[in-house]
């Protein structure tokens, strides 16, 4: 019963077991607070499921916008619209993604109309929202849309 015990607190406390807590929940006021805090750089958001094949093939192009335009330029945020956190910490870490990610509240979707993964939302740096679409994206269409939005300073 003891070892029983041991290994259940074990698990408890183990950062494998733990990695889905990893992943904080975003509500309409925060994420009001984080885009105010990047304003002046481009800002994507990508809402995406991990049980979303078109999702699947649209991280890898996200992460190489993200390694190929500068973080004092481009602010790039993943909003997750799973219902159980569990399996994004390891879809993510599997997809090697290299910015943020949040799960998104209802208010999130309800005030952006998500009704389809994947969604992508993009600020100008001076804070006006200039797209906001669904459907999958490829690296290039995404950094020739970034760069095209740095000029509307």
């Amino acid at each position: 019963m003891k070892k029983l015990l041991l290994i259940l607190l074990l698990m408890a406390f183990s950062p494998v077991f733990a990695s889905a807590e990893d992943i904080p929940y975003l509500d309409n006021a925060q994420l009001t607070d984080i885009l105010e805090k990047n304003k002046g750089k481009t800002i994507l958001l990508n809402f995406f499921a991990t049980w979303c094949p078109p999702c699947r093939v649209e991280l890898p192009e996200l992460v190489k916008v993200r390694n190929a335009v500068p973080e004092k330029e481009l602010t790039v945020i993943g909003l997750s619209v799973d219902d159980d956190q569990s399996p994004v910490s390891s879809f993510i870490k599997e997809a090697g993604v290299n910015y943020p990610v949040y799960m998104a509240d209802k208010s999130i979707t309800d005030n952006f109309g998500i009704s389809s993964v994947p969604h992508n939302v993009f600020y100008a740096p001076n804070g006006k929202m200039e797209i906001s679409e669904p459907g999958m994206a490829e690296a290039g269409l995404l950094e020739t849309i970034v760069r095209d939005l740095l000029t509307h300073k």
